[in-house]
């Protein structure tokens, strides 16, 4: 994978070329209203609050969608690339004949050598077009053509961190369910422990503080329980406000985002729509720029109009077909400021490309340290779970033949729980990694087969 050596050049034909902007006006209509919407109310729109469904279950995908939906910056991102394409078009306009109609009420005389012509009212069209602006007009377009790509980049990039956010809640949904589901073994466990000790006790081989200490224990872990399910709740309010939807059931897992190929020694920065979105930004400052030095040039255009001049006598005809040539000549340093100020932009874009590069290097990074320590923790965590399930059979076995004390018993318990929860955190952290680190790098909704951009980037995911 190669770097994108045109990032801090002048090479931006790529980005311009590819930055064709979806048809993003169907795809928002269809996230509008994929979202479920709360009835008419007496009350404010402010003071309604988004409506959530329930549903037996929810995949992934449908969770990253329904998000997309849901998600006021992506229609905030949607907005903006209308704005954009409402801009080139008015850039455009400029090579395109301005029609004009004009009139006027009250008294207007005029007076040259051959007599003075009257008139109370006038009416007439002029119509101008523009010749030749020394690229003040292709300037704009170009412009204003970079933006829209740029903003096109920037949906793109809010659908990756919308996906981002909205699988790391459904992980985190995931985690704690699977803690809950291990505390609630362990409890089950803890209480064939006290099964076994008030038999022992009903038959004299032990005392009863054994089941007394036991029924202790299974107090604490029921807190514990207790606990996870808290969190499991919450967990649930959090992807619920994401996307809409309670769920109790989630059967996916992203395991494929483990089997991506990870590294630092090359990272796509190309790819990422968050750097191509400051790329495009940085060439529509360069086109300021130039157009702030066109501005010292002449715009030549032909202007033709017709007026019709009345008063109370007689009425007569004012035809005009000129070459208007019209050029600055002082304007009080405002042209040399203008170019100063689009200078200033183009640096602040440059700063803004390696800002976004910055920001992707630190994220992949992190992600990719978190991962591996993850992986490390995994592994270790499931060793111990062979090791403390082994123990934990072998010493229920001893208990029985009065070779091992209850304290044996319940602390092999809470090791095996303890290895557990070790394994589960491990395991999710890993996968938490690995989502950050697709995100970093913008390939996530490709890993997941959510396709931003279909036919030709003609179109946005559908619901």
């Amino acid at each position: 994978m190669k770097r994108m050596t045109s990032l801090s050049g002048t090479g931006g034909d790529s980005v311009r070329g590819a930055g064709r902007r979806p048809h993003w006006g169907v795809w928002v209509g269809m996230a509008l209203l994929a979202a479920t919407s709360v009835p008419a109310a007496e009350t404010s729109p402010w003071q309604q609050a988004p409506a959530e469904q329930v549903t037996q279950s929810l995949s992934i995908k449908e969770a990253i969608l329904r998000a997309f939906g849901r998600n006021p910056q992506i229609a905030q991102a949607a907005a903006q690339i209308r704005v954009g394409e409402a801009n080139l078009k008015v850039a455009r306009s400029a090579w395109f004949p301005q029609v004009s109609l004009n009139g006027g009420v009250g008294r207007n005389h005029r007076t040259d050598s051959s007599g003075s012509l009257n008139s109370n009212g006038s009416a007439g069209m002029t119509l101008q077009q523009l010749i030749y602006d020394f690229g003040k007009t292709r300037g704009s377009i170009d412009e204003q053509h970079d933006l829209s790509a740029a903003y096109a980049y920037q949906l793109y990039s809010t659908l990756n961190t919308v996906a981002q956010q909205t699988l790391q809640a459904y992980l985190q949904v995931k985690r704690y369910q699977t803690l809950e589901a291990a505390a609630q073994n362990n409890l089950q466990s803890l209480q064939r422990v006290r099964d076994m000790a008030r038999l022992r006790a009903d038959a004299g081989l032990s005392s009863q503080s054994d089941v007394l200490q036991a029924e202790s224990r299974i107090a604490g872990m029921n807190a514990t329980y207790e606990q996870y399910r808290a969190q499991t709740r919450s967990a649930q309010a959090s992807l619920s406000v994401l996307t809409g939807v309670a769920a109790d059931t989630l059967p996916d897992l992203p395991t494929d985002l483990l089997n991506q190929k990870i590294t630092l020694t090359d990272l796509p920065y190309q790819q990422n729509n968050a750097v191509r979105s400051a790329q495009a930004k940085r060439l529509a400052a360069e086109q300021r720029i130039e157009q702030a030095k066109a501005q010292r040039w002449p715009t030549l255009s032909v202007q033709a109009g017709r007026t019709r001049y009345i008063n109370d006598s007689s009425s007569y005809w004012d035809d005009e077909v000129q070459l208007v040539v019209s050029a600055p000549v002082y304007q009080g340093g405002a042209l040399n400021a203008k170019v100063d100020a689009a200078m200033g932009d183009r640096e602040a874009a440059l700063a803004e490309v390696e800002a976004s590069k910055l920001d992707v290097n630190q994220k992949a990074s992190t992600a990719y340290a978190d991962l591996g320590g993850a992986q490390l923790r995994q592994q270790a965590g499931e060793a111990q779970q062979i090791s403390a399930g082994q123990t934990r059979s072998v010493y229920q076995d001893e208990y029985r033949l009065n070779k091992r004390s209850l304290n044996d018993l319940l602390s092999v318990e809470q090791d095996v729980l303890q290895a557990d929860v070790s394994a589960i955190t491990a395991r999710y952290d890993a996968w938490d990694a690995a989502v950050r680190y697709a995100g970093a790098v913008d390939n996530l909704l490709d890993m997941l087969g959510i396709e931003r951009r279909k036919n030709g980037d003609d179109e946005l995911p559908a619901l």
